[in-house]
């Protein structure tokens, strides 16, 4: 169903966010947000721990390198990794919109399709 370059494309960005994650999943500290609240408590206070968190970071990571390895899973994406998928193909862009302008378009094409079908499908 996608073009090599597509598959490319897709291969790309789920190579971005497991880069990404794997990063994240490795670090001792998360860190804090932009108000300072140290990002460990704020899980504690939303009812989950950090070995929660690095579970579905992990699942979450297998997902993305199952998608790369079979682009075609890409519609197997749940919601939220679709979203972030489509974030990083936006910010991304330029990565791919030189060396595979059509297929970039194209991509976006199939995927507003197929969230259209999913959404018309939910409606029934």
């Amino acid at each position: 169903m996608f073009t090599e370059a597509q598959k490319t494309i897709i291969k790309e960005v789920c190579s971005i966010q497991h880069g990404t994650l794997t990063d994240l999943l490795i670090r001792q500290d998360l860190g804090t947000d932009e108000d300072g609240e140290v990002y460990e408590d704020i899980m504690t206070e939303l009812g989950f721990g950090r070995k929660e968190f690095d579970v579905e970071m992990i699942n979450t990571i297998h997902k993305f390198k199952e998608v790369h390895d079979d682009p075609e899973l890409i519609y197997t994406f749940e919601e939220l990794d679709m979203l972030v998928f489509k974030y990083i193909l936006h910010n991304f862009s330029d990565e791919w919109k030189n060396r595979f302008p059509k297929a970039l378009s194209n991509l976006w094409g199939k995927l507003f399709i197929w969230a259209m079908s999913n959404e018309i499908h939910n409606k029934n």
